[in-house]
C-alpha cells in the first residue's frame, strides 16, 4: 500500500487520500487572519510550485490533517512531513469577526477572534 503523503520538489505535500496539495512549509511568520489573504495572493502571483490557485484551507480540509495520535518526535497531531508549526488558520469565518484555526498541539479546531491571534498559513490547492 502506498503512503498517504508524498513530498514533491521539497515544496509541496500531496495527499493521496484527499487529492489535495499542501504547501510544505507555512508562512514564515504567524499572521492575523486578514493578513493571510495577502500571503496567499503573493503565492499565487509568484506561481508558487508552478501553480496560481492556492487558497486558505476550509476547516474541513485542514481537519483531514489531524492525526489520531500524537507524533512522538514532534509532539503534534500531524504527520511529521508538515514540520513543527502548531497553529494554522482556516478560511472558515463566523459571526463577530471570528475564524477557525487548527491547533495541532491539542489536536482540534477552535474559534477565535480574527484580530486576537496570530497563526501560520498553510496554503492548499485541489489536484
Amino acid at each position: 500500500m502506498s503512503e498517504r503523503f508524498f513530498v514533491k520538489k521539497d515544496l509541496v505535500i500531496v495527499d493521496r487520500e484527499t487529492n489535495l496539495m499542501w504547501q510544505r512549509r507555512t508562512s514564515p511568520d504567524p499572521l492575523m487572519w486578514e493578513d493571510g489573504a495577502a500571503y496567499v495572493e503573493r503565492l499565487n502571483s509568484e506561481q508558487f510550485a508552478g501553480f496560481s490557485d492556492w487558497r486558505y484551507p476550509a476547516k474541513e480540509e485542514l481537519a483531514t490533517l489531524l492525526e489520531q495520535r500524537e507524533d512522538r518526535e514532534t509532539g503534534l497531531f500531524i504527520h511529521p512531513l508538515f514540520g513543527k508549526q502548531r497553529c494554522y488558520w482556516t478560511s472558515t469565518r463566523g459571526e463577530h469577526h471570528q475564524a477557525v484555526y487548527a491547533d495541532f498541539y491539542y489536536g482540534d479546531l477552535y474559534w477565535v477572534q480574527e484580530k486576537y491571534a496570530n497563526n501560520y498559513i498553510r496554503a492548499v490547492r485541489s489536484l
